[in-house]
């Protein structure tokens, strides 16, 4: 019976399973062959307007029939390589602020198997190309003068995480903009194709209404009661989370940043804020809100040296759905303070913002 079992083994059948072994090993590289194929790949190098490298830039290619993203991070020497699927695309390097505008190329249209070349050249946003005057340029100095700092969480007396510190986010490009009613996303429409010209920041009123969510360094100061968040370069700076067990005001007085309660939910500090007015943007770009603006943020310290944001707005004025982001945040070097911030004091961003 062995030695007929392996006579079988050798006959035609076996052959078949061998070869049938043998194609579905091969049926992946196939596969893979096809798709490469039916791929194309955009590449090029990102400058600023003197030629030089824009380094770690994010290049993103939205399909203009599925709206499907792709993103891709640049190299340290502006150097980026894109692989998508053939088909047409809006292309866009998004720099959050300030040295450098964003870059927008609509209708680029890839072949199967096409290696097309796009080299950006990136304008200078709103500081004009000022030396150390761009939040994104001085968080990464930060992080290359001083390690993030490592170690257990850190407790209060009480027993809860103490998220007290200096933070500083790890850029990453934002989420896209909430799915919007028509008249906000017209209105939005305005805004960018008006180069932002009327955003609040410039003329020293709050620049967002999430002030957490902006590149610039911000501070914890925690007490069992009361959380107080201090923000450079923002107006008024200061914010109140009350920890205290109060609930929002029945009839509450809108605000630019709103009335803020939090609590714990185990280690994660959620805080909810409404009763926000609608002049501020909540973004560069200016997508608007309305008064109907409700947030939730949920803030898990996760180790010595680093926090976790979740941040989730709706508003059902303006949107159509909720807008969530999450992104991590690194505990500045112990030698770092928030800086004094008086934006009316020789104020020159409203000159920047001309319009079209």
């Amino acid at each position: 019976m062995t030695r007929g079992s392996a006579k079988m083994n050798n006959g035609p059948g076996a052959n078949m399973l061998r070869l049938r072994s043998t194609t579905l090993a091969i049926l992946p590289c196939i596969l893979n062959t096809v798709a490469l194929a039916q791929s194309a790949k955009l590449s090029g190098t990102i400058t600023d307007p003197d030629g030089g490298f824009v380094k770690d830039a994010s290049i993103q290619a939205k399909n203009s029939a599925s709206g499907a993203v792709v993103r891709e991070i640049g190299s340290s020497k502006g150097d980026y390589s894109i692989a998508l699927p053939a088909g047409t695309y809006d292309i866009a390097v998004v720099m959050p602020c300030c040295q450098y505008g964003t870059f927008t190329q609509p209708g680029v249209t890839l072949r199967a198997g096409e290696l097309r070349r796009m080299d950006v050249h990136l304008p200078w946003g709103t500081n004009l190309g000022t030396l150390a005057d761009d939040p994104i340029l001085l968080l990464n100095e930060f992080r290359e003068r001083a390690a993030v700092p490592t170690g257990p969480t850190p407790r209060t007396r009480e027993g809860k995480p103490d998220l007290s510190g200096i933070w500083i986010n790890v850029y990453n490009p934002d989420a896209p903009p909430p799915p919007l009613q028509p008249w906000a996303a017209e209105l939005l429409r305005q805004r960018m194709d008006n180069n932002s010209k009327d955003y609040p920041g410039a003329f020293c009123l709050p620049a967002n209404a999430a002030p957490i969510t902006r590149a610039f360094p911000y501070k914890f100061v925690q007490t069992p009661t009361l959380m107080v968040v201090i923000t450079e370069s923002d107006t008024p700076g200061v914010r109140q989370i009350f920890l205290d067990g109060r609930a929002h005001p029945a009839d509450p007085n809108p605000t630019w940043q709103g009335h803020s309660i939090g609590r714990w939910e185990g280690d994660t500090l959620v805080i909810d804020t409404t009763g926000y007015n609608d002049k501020s943007w909540l973004s560069l770009s200016g997508i608007p809100h309305t008064e109907k603006l409700h947030t939730v943020e949920r803030i898990h310290r996760s180790d010595y040296g680093h926090i976790e944001v979740e941040i989730t707005m709706d508003d059902s004025g303006a949107f159509t759905g909720p807008w969530k982001r999450t992104f991590s945040a690194t505990l500045a070097p112990p030698d770092e303070e928030i800086t004094e911030f008086i934006c009316t004091e020789n104020n020159r961003d409203a000159n920047h913002y001309r319009g079209k």
